[in-house]
């Protein structure tokens, strides 16, 4: 079973990949096309605002 600290390293090693992703999308590195999926400048910052959240409860939770 995994313990805190093997899920916050986890979650940071998948955070990093997701921004680099979003970062390509915002830049037009990355491209995608979808039929249904909003993939708007405003949906990729969404995004990197729940992930910004999220780090903020980690770092909460750690503190405790």
């Amino acid at each position: 079973m995994e313990d805190q600290t093997d899920l916050v390293t986890r979650w940071r090693y998948l955070r990093g990949l997701l921004i680099e992703q979003l970062d390509a999308l915002e830049s037009g590195a990355l491209q995608m096309h979808s039929n249904e999926v909003n993939i708007s400048i405003q949906a990729i910052s969404k995004l990197k605002t729940n992930v910004a959240e999220f780090d903020a409860l980690i770092a909460r939770s750690q503190a405790r």
